[in-house]
């Protein structure tokens, strides 16, 4: 090749190369900017995935506040149950070889107050891997039994008895037997239930209002 030839070439070699190192430039700078967009990317789901898990597990260290706050809210949070009540009784009364038969009813209604002893040395909250466990003894009477609307009706009257004494005397045995019958209302599956339910859900909104707890697991009560 002559001096011209090599002259004319030069140039174009010179630009062709420029071209490749521009070309390379772009592809380099374009994949360096997707790589450091994934990596942003990557970095986004790490910290966001970091922040779920973190929300679903800092409740526990708010178990024991909340173990105080069922201490302290103990007295609001018993299940109240109201159910009425009628109760018929004959009366015989005999004077002087004289018999007489009366019939009186009564009905009234009884308010029922069911909770836990909440007493912080009598129960627990802890976790595990299957949620918040609560162990605690079973639910019982939390107050005594609170009778009203009593009312009365004479259903048949005898000439010598008293049916109004007679339902004074069924008033006063009211609240006995209410006692009673609270005292079995309590071991009742439904009175049951209702009372955790109380319970667990005081906890989990208390729990649900602390600082990053986004998630809050199944809450047991067993009862020891």
């Amino acid at each position: 090749m002559d001096k011209r030839a090599r002259s004319v070439s030069t140039p174009w070699l010179v630009a062709a190369a420029a071209i490749a190192a521009a070309a390379t430039f772009f592809v380099m700078n374009g994949q360096v900017r997707s790589a450091n967009e994934r990596a942003d990317l990557l970095q986004q789901t790490v910290t966001s995935t970091e922040r779920s898990l973190l929300g679903q597990t800092t409740y526990v260290r708010y178990l024991q506040e909340g173990k105080k706050q069922l201490t302290a809210q103990q007295r609001f949070l018993a299940a109240t149950v109201r159910q009425p009540y009628a109760v018929t009784q004959v009366i015989d009364q005999s004077v002087l070889g004289f018999h007489s038969t009366g019939t009186v009813a009564i009905w009234y209604s009884v308010e029922y107050s069911f909770g836990y002893e909440l007493t912080a040395d009598r129960y627990d909250v802890t976790s595990d891997r299957d949620g918040i466990r609560i162990t605690v003894g079973k639910p019982r009477l939390v107050a005594t039994p609170a009778v009203s609307d009593l009312r009365y009706k004479v259903l048949s009257g005898g000439m010598l008895t008293d049916e109004k004494a007679a339902a004074l005397k069924l008033y006063a045995e009211a609240s006995k037997r209410a006692a009673e019958r609270g005292k079995q209302l309590a071991t009742e599956p439904a009175i049951m239930a209702l009372c955790e339910k109380q319970l667990t859900t005081f906890l989990r909104a208390f729990l649900l209002k602390q600082p990053n707890v986004t998630t809050v697991p199944h809450i047991a009560v067993v009862y020891r």
